[in-house]
Formats: C-alpha cells, structure tokens, sequence
C-alpha cells in the first residue's frame, strides 16, 4: 500500500491541474475570437502586417480553424483528470485506467495530425486577403509534433501494456 501513497496524495493536485488547463484553453479560444488575436508566426508566414486587420469571415475561420487542436487538448486534459481521480481512490491497476492512458495517446497524437492540418489551413486563410500571387501555403513539422507524437506512442503504448497486466493479474487471482 506504501507504493500508492504518493499516487494518492499527488493525484488529486494533477487533478485540479487539469481542470485549471481546459480553463486556460477554453478561455485563450474565446479571448482569441473576441479580439482577433493571430499569432506572430502565423502573421509572418503569411505576409500580414502586425498592424494589419483581418476581415471578419477571415477571423472567424481562423479561430475556428485554431479552435481544433484546442478541442483535442482539452479532451486529453479530460482523460487526465479522469486518470487522476481513479488514481486519488486507489484505482491503478483497471481495465479503466488502462483506457484512459490509452485515450490520452490518441488523444496526443490527435493533436499532432491536427495541429499539422490545421496550421497550414490558417496561414492559407490568413493569407487569403493578400494580392493574388501573395497568397501562402506553408507546411511544416516541426519538435513539438514529433513530442506530440512520439509521446501519444508511448502514452498508447503505456496503455495497450496495461490492459495486458490487468488481464494478466485477474488470471493470476483465479489461480489462487
């Protein structure tokens, strides 16, 4: 029982974490939506001036557009805090737990086909109101999708060989 102990006393703090973070998201997409922010990369890539504003059907597709991989983190942040209860009541080794990481695996590597769709799609839309021959279309990838991704693996992984030790220690238990 000492082993979970700190499972038990951390969790919950992870918990309040997660929580606080979809805040953080849900809150930084509204605020995004009702000032129009665009963010200096996308700005740069796509040949706007700093000063220069977006049209409104231009900014809305832009936020919703941006609004995806958020979604995405949010329900990663979702199936933490989910994790993070069942670990706060002493649930670790579950059929459940062993799905919730696995959810937060695809649920990363969502983010990561998401944010390399989604990216281009917004620099396209922002560039949209350049003169015709101006427009951009930029791809790229860069350490933070391939975080994304090789974490989401692990995380899948993580997941997959959970479920196999939760199979296994029910089978263990019968034997008994």
């Amino acid at each position: 029982m000492s082993a979970a102990t700190p499972i038990r006393r951390w969790a919950p703090m992870f918990n309040v974490l997660s929580i606080i973070a979809i805040v953080a998201i849900v809150l930084s997409v509204i605020g995004s939506a009702l000032l129009g922010y665009l963010p200096r990369e996308i700005r740069i890539a796509a040949g706007i001036a700093p000063e220069a504003a977006l049209p409104g059907a231009a900014r809305t597709a832009l936020v919703l557009v941006g609004a995806l991989p958020a979604m995405a983190a949010i329900y990663v942040l979702g199936q933490m805090g989910s994790l993070f209860r069942m670990y706060a009541a002493g649930e670790t080794l579950t059929p459940a737990a062993a799905r919730a990481i696995r959810r937060i695996g695809m649920g990363l590597l969502a983010m990561a086909a998401l944010g390399f769709v989604t990216r281009p799609l917004q620099i396209l839309l922002a560039s949209l109101g350049n003169p015709p021959g101006e427009r951009v279309l930029a791809i790229g990838f860069d350490t933070y999708d391939l975080g994304l991704i090789l974490a989401g693996g692990l995380l899948l992984t993580i997941g997959w060989a959970m479920g196999d030790a939760v199979r296994a220690a029910r089978e263990n238990a019968e034997f008994i």
